[in-house]
């Protein structure tokens, strides 16, 4: 948990001023600001100390914390910094009616009408987007502390955002259960003992009491990821038996529990608190069946994380490649050559997670054999062993036909 102690610092706008719960956010950053914060380089190899080879892996297992903001996560981080402030708008803590709403009274109106924001972040596995929504939360505290709040005797905790994972089951009283839980975590509360202890276990009253419990903590943002869990998807034969007949139609996804989805719908429209729903493709599409449901989603904006479509996209040759190329801890350097970036390629599809275990396994397996630099083989031997599982999926992606991406969950209409 962060929690840090601010000072009221009102902006210009009129429909900000004044409002300690906006205040908490900090001044709206522009683009070239955000990538600066967003950036994480691991220290590079030093020339002079080498460390022994027992030391080096550990080395080279840095590079799974680097972080490069693409143009679509820069977008992403200006998203959740403009939901989170204008999620507040409507929640001033000094106006009466804020305290009416939360305490269900009749005819409490804001000052400002409240909007339902909600935004969609999709890509495949692997192509950044979780790791882009972290790191954009992380601009801001999770946990701001006001001495002083009007409305309440006692100096009380600012949730500003939260983020959860639907649970694999689908059901909403397992969703219930991660939210309270990464509320207690940010807090200090108690709130899954409470609501689970010693009752009848009704996943939407349960769901209605979280909400009650936090309201004077006035959550920001709620960030919900694996929004794919909602939905089951046909079994491999059917999509199979699909493929074969080649009918370009997508295998239906069916809601595991609609008690989960209505109470997604009540946080937009009865609570007003902006939310963020990350998906893989696959759920998007399912989600995308109900017009009701995306139009709520999609409010606050839409970002998709696409991976490299070639050798030669902007991102993967002029950022992801090169930089990986400064991560040679052995004492010669393999050349950042145009050949060993169509490898890389080849091996990853062009998406960023495996781009990265490509090179971490490559010289791993170099320090193994007591090498004096990273090879091509060494890279060859990684596409058929470490990241052998993955090579049908690697290229199902690379063939870009929709017959051998439905074979796979996640990867079901990313065909372009």
């Amino acid at each position: 948990m962060t929690t840090v102690h601010l000072e009221a610092a009102s902006n210009g706008l009129a429909t900000h001023r004044d409002n300690i719960l906006i205040d908490a956010c900090g001044p709206p950053m522009e683009p070239a600001e955000i990538g600066k914060r967003l950036i994480y380089l691991p220290p590079k190899p030093d020339a002079v100390v080498q460390p022994s080879r027992a030391l080096l892996e550990h080395h080279v297992a840095d590079i799974f914390r680097m972080h490069i903001p693409t143009a679509a996560g820069i977008e992403l981080a200006q998203t959740i910094g403009f939901m989170l402030t204008q999620g507040y708008v409507h929640r001033n803590p000094s106006d009466p009616a804020t305290w009416g709403r939360i305490y269900s009274t009749v005819g409490a109106q804001a000052a400002v009408s409240p909007i339902q924001l909600g935004a969609m972040v999709t890509g495949i596995s692997g192509a950044g987007k979780s790791t882009a929504i972290e790191r954009a939360l992380h601009l801001y505290p999770q946990v701001v502390r006001h001495e002083k709040m009007a409305g309440l005797a006692k100096p009380s905790p600012q949730l500003l955002w939260l983020k959860v994972d639907v649970p694999e089951s689908g059901k909403i009283i397992d969703l219930v259960d991660n939210l309270a839980r990464a509320t207690d975590k940010a807090l200090g509360t108690s709130h899954a003992n409470n609501l689970f202890s010693g009752r009848r276990h009704n996943g939407s009253a349960l769901a209605r009491e979280w909400l009650q419990r936090i309201s004077c903590n006035f959550l920001g943002l709620l960030v919900l990821d694996e929004m794919q869990n909602l939905f089951k998807i046909e079994t491999k034969a059917k999509r199979e038996a699909t493929a074969r007949a080649r009918s370009g139609q997508r295998p239906e996804l069916r809601i595991v529990d609609d008690e989960a989805l209505k109470f997604l719908l009540t946080l937009s429209n009865s609570s007003k608190i902006p939310t963020l729903y990350c998906s893989t493709p696959d759920g998007l599409a399912a989600l995308g069946t109900r017009m009701s449901t995306a139009q709520r989603m999609l409010s606050g904006g839409f970002h998709t994380f696409s991976h490299a479509q070639s050798a030669d996209d902007d991102f993967f040759r002029k950022r992801l490649f090169p930089t990986l190329c400064h991560y040679q801890w052995l004492p010669e350097k393999l050349l950042a050559s145009d050949e060993l970036r169509r490898l890389l390629f080849d091996m990853s599809a062009g998406v960023p997670r495996l781009a990265v275990m490509a090179w971490f396994h490559a010289s791993r397996r170099a320090i193994h054999r007591k090498a004096d630099a990273l090879s091509f083989d060494d890279f060859r031997h990684v596409r058929e062993h470490a990241l052998g599982p993955l090579r049908h999926a690697v290229a199902a992606l690379l063939s870009n036909d929709p017959r051998q991406l439905q074979q796979y969950e996640d990867l079901m209409g990313t065909a372009r």
